[in-house]
């Protein structure tokens, strides 16, 4: 086969790298509205960023599919772009996160702090002052921007696992 034959297929890294950059400003742009609307106390409010996330890899999966690939996307290869699109997506929320709770909101870190404290006391009534300090240590900017590495990209794992069903079209000329 002649090197002019063969199908180059572009790479996901800057699809995945745009949509993940366009969810991760729609993620640090809702907790600034929450943070300004001091609405941290609703508990509800977390899913609109869930639907942010699950969008952002919709739409970005089937605009890799269409616009990059033709039309056509494997399961694995719609599971694999999804899931690449939201780690690239929690490296910058993670990055987002740590910057948002020591150099622009460090109140917000506070009142997150007090707010884990009344549910520990409320769940434990009995908890020591021991247990009270390593629930407000657990509740520091590097915790939260692990957990947010960790949780978007696993929830985006999980996101894609379904979507990909869905978004996967096989090319008939290589069945």
């Amino acid at each position: 086969m002649e090197n002019s034959e063969l199908k180059k297929e572009p790479g996901m890294f800057n699809a995945a790298l745009q949509y993940g950059v366009l969810i991760a400003i729609g993620l640090a742009m809702l907790t600034i509205i929450i943070y300004l609307a001091d609405l941290q106390d609703i508990t509800w409010l977390s899913f609109i960023g869930y639907a942010i996330l699950l969008g952002g890899l919709i739409l970005g999966t089937i605009k890799y599919r269409d616009e990059h690939l033709g039309g056509y996307i494997s399961y694995s290869k719609a599971l694999g772009f999804g899931t690449f699109t939201a780690f690239l997506t929690a490296v910058i929320s993670a990055i987002f996160t740590y910057i948002f709770y020591t150099l622009i909101a460090p109140d917000a870190l506070e009142s997150l702090k007090e707010a884990a404290e009344i549910k520990v006391l409320q769940d434990y009534p009995n908890a020591t002052d021991q247990q009270l300090d390593l629930t407000r240590a657990m509740v520091s900017p590097l915790l939260m921007t692990i957990s947010a590495l960790f949780g978007y990209t696993f929830l985006g794992f999980i996101f894609s696992l379904l979507t990909s069903a869905f978004f996967k079209k096989t090319d008939p000329l290589t069945e």
